[in-house]
């Protein structure tokens, strides 16, 4: 694995800034790469990880084991938590880590290095087995299907689309659009 100062810069030269989330997601994913036994993993093609806060930490995450949303090798929902979940498809093994309750929430003005320097994972982290059905249209790899949506014409790729009186819609046009026009 590479070395913990490596990482951190990465990780700040990618974000922009180094802080307390940055820290922690970084710690994070060398944690769970490591009870993987994943050297390597930016390199291993077949792990998987989900992130539950879109912040700091998922930026961490995504640069120390190198998966991306591009590639489907990064999944992001949304529980506004900072937890992430390491999934090896080829061995279908899973931990999900999240901070520990006793851990504390630090302040912007703490130094986070210095901060979080004398606590190892263990204690920072829980670390607990979990099973995450990856469905074969959420794998990485080519896209598993894809319809046109019988409203708007815009293609709709690997089961995203919804039936609704047996037409199948985008979920912009079956009423689950973000944006307005």
């Amino acid at each position: 694995m590479r070395p913990l100062e490596e990482d951190l810069k990465d990780a700040q030269r990618f974000h922009g800034h180094l802080c307390h989330g940055m820290v922690m997601g970084v710690r994070m994913a060398r944690y769970g790469c490591r009870e993987l036994g994943l050297d390597d993993p930016r390199a291993y093609r077949d792990l998987v990880v989900y992130v539950e806060l879109d912040r700091c930490a998922s930026d961490a995450v995504a640069v120390v084991t190198g998966v991306t949303l591009g590639r489907r090798r990064l999944k992001w929902v949304d529980y506004g938590k900072l937890a992430a979940t390491f999934v090896d498809l080829a061995s279908s093994r899973a931990v999900r880590l999240a901070p520990q309750p006793e851990v504390p929430h630090a302040g912007r003005e703490d130094d986070p290095l210095t901060f979080w320097n004398d606590w190892d994972d263990e204690r920072l982290f829980s670390c607990t087995p979990v099973h995450v059905d990856v469905a074969p249209e959420d794998r990485p790899g080519p896209p598993v299907r894809s319809i046109v949506c019988e409203e708007c014409g815009e293609r709709v790729q690997d089961g995203r689309e919804i039936d609704c009186d047996g037409r199948q819609l985008c979920r912009a046009c079956a009423g689950e659009a973000y944006y307005t026009f």
